[in-house]
């Protein structure tokens, strides 16, 4: 670990699958400043997330190539598989922003075919490993947000294909059937995961060391459910399948949007809880996407259903939370080049990744934060 070289590849080795959470948030934010007039400031973070998009692929590339057993085992792993789906829904979001802005509709369709056949092989291939996998961790100990990626990656790919349309001279009813059982697979796997996470609060004890960022993921995932109705709300006219399924789509996105709205002060509680009330450090880690994708999803799908339901009164909401979302998303960079920066310069090691309690024995609530604490490496 003294030289540059074993420094940067001892990263990629410990790089963390969730870490496009950071094309999403930034894509997610530049779609927001789109709809809320700001183009110049989408322009800026389409171009910042182009060259996320090819950085994070040329690492994981790297990783996948010179450390695939430590790829496997975390694509194998009920809390680190289902971060592969940040793949997915960081390309179908970053397609999205070529098609809105550059109006590149070639590339934004290479992206959703490309977005679409990682979808089949991550989601299918994390899950079933989870399925069939003994013994299978407690449920304290295995399942987080991320689950929720499930939802988020399937909805990104129904957002990509609304806002691309239907293909010149193909069957436009087919196209659009496709979509809308795309955006019913989104809806049924949300709510598969949230009941899981939901029975995981009320009734399960849970540390602040426990309640990481990614159950900020319990928003987005009804946020981009949201979004993804209002695209599909937006193609009505456009074959007569739409006229038929156009009540289901907008009851559901009305319910998932006010899903999304009682999720998030709900979030926000919980962060003051774990980081004031039980003093928990913030700590770099690739997971703090996962609180900033929300916000920018939040602003997004609240500036379509103001559109799409013809309540203007709404846009209130995102021309407030497009400021949360770009604040954190400026503190959240700048954790990472600090932290990934001491890291690769000094050899400072990097903070766990998540906690998990093991104890069986009666323990005190308060000395199990301070150990997660220390092996957060405050």
């Amino acid at each position: 670990m003294n030289s540059l070289g074993s420094r940067f590849f001892a990263l990629v080795k410990a790089m963390a699958p969730n870490n496009f959470a950071m094309v999403m948030a930034t894509g997610i934010i530049s779609v927001a400043l789109l709809r809320l007039g700001c183009p110049w400031g989408a322009w800026f973070f389409h171009g910042v997330n182009a060259c996320l998009y090819a950085a994070l692929w040329t690492l994981l590339l790297i990783r996948i190539i010179r450390y695939p057993d430590a790829v496997a085992s975390d694509f194998t792993s009920h809390l680190k598989g289902p971060g592969f789906l940040t793949i997915v829904a960081g390309t179908a979001i970053f397609g999205t922003q070529s098609a809105l802005l550059a109006r590149h509709v070639a590339a934004g369709a290479a992206l959703f075919c490309f977005g679409a056949a990682c979808w089949v092989f991550i989601l299918w291939g994390v899950f079933f490993a989870i399925f069939t996998r003994v013994p299978k961790p407690s449920l304290g100990c295995g399942i987080n947000g991320a689950w929720l990626l499930a939802t988020v990656s399937t909805e990104s790919l129904v957002i990509l294909g609304a806002t691309l349309g239907a293909p010149a001279g193909s069957d436009a009813a087919l196209v659009y059937f496709c979509l809308c059982a795309l955006f019913s697979v989104g809806v049924v796997l949300y709510l598969f995961v949230i009941t899981g996470i939901f029975f995981r609060f009320c009734f399960t004890d849970m540390l602040a060391a426990e309640f990481d960022p990614t159950y900020w993921i319990n928003a987005s995932a009804a946020a981009a459910t949201a979004l993804a109705g209002t695209a599909l709300m937006g193609r009505a006219d456009a074959a007569p399948l739409m006229g038929l399924v156009l009540p289901y789509i907008s009851g559901i996105t009305m319910l998932a949007w006010a899903a999304a709205s009682w999720w998030v002060p709900m979030l926000m509680l919980l962060g003051f809880w774990r980081h004031f009330v039980k003093r928990y450090p913030f700590t770099y880690t690739p997971a703090y996407w996962s609180m900033v994708f929300p916000l920018g999803m939040y602003t997004a799908c609240t500036s379509a259903i103001s559109d799409a339901f013809g309540v203007p009164g709404l846009m209130v909401v995102p021309g407030v939370f497009i400021f949360f979302a770009l604040g954190a998303w400026a503190l959240t960079l700048a954790g990472l080049v600090r932290s990934r920066g001491r890291a690769l310069l000094r050899g400072a090691p990097l903070p766990a990744q998540g906690f998990c309690r093991t104890e069986k024995a009666p323990f005190s609530a308060g000395s199990a934060d301070n150990r997660a604490t220390k092996a957060r490496g405050r």
